[in-house]
């Protein structure tokens, strides 16, 4: 799995996400890539990011996601997407907005190469 074009990954990573389609979602990530979540643990590479990945869909939680901006240079993008986590009744449970690295592969299709869900939203500390 992988996008035709750096400002699909959004769309893309909902739908999956919200079909609980785990091999898609970790498709959608390059062989060595990184996921945080929290900025403090990261998961490297597919088993990893499959089991950070797994919690996420044992929930109802469903997910809404805009891309905010997306810079492409050759085969490297830089996108920020803004993200809500809604319940069953509707609310959000859980808002932010993420930055993440994508890299054309040599059939064409980007991949995440790091993806900081919540790095954009992340309080600064220091």
């Amino acid at each position: 799995m992988a996008v035709a074009t750096p400002a699909d990954m959004p769309a893309t990573f909902a739908r999956l996400f919200n079909a609980r389609d785990l091999g898609g979602l970790v498709g959608l990530y390059s062989d060595d890539a990184v996921l945080t979540l929290d900025g403090a643990a990261v998961a490297r590479g597919h088993g990893e990011i499959e089991r950070m990945i797994v919690p996420l869909l044992s929930g109802p939680l469903q997910i809404a996601i805009h891309c905010a901006t997306c810079h492409e240079r050759g085969d490297v993008a830089l996108v920020r997407s803004d993200w809500k986590l809604i319940g069953p009744d509707g609310a959000v449970a859980m808002a932010g907005a993420s930055a993440e690295v994508l890299r054309r592969g040599a059939d064409g299709r980007w991949r995440f190469v790091i993806d900081d869900a919540c790095f954009a939203s992340r309080p600064h500390i220091g």
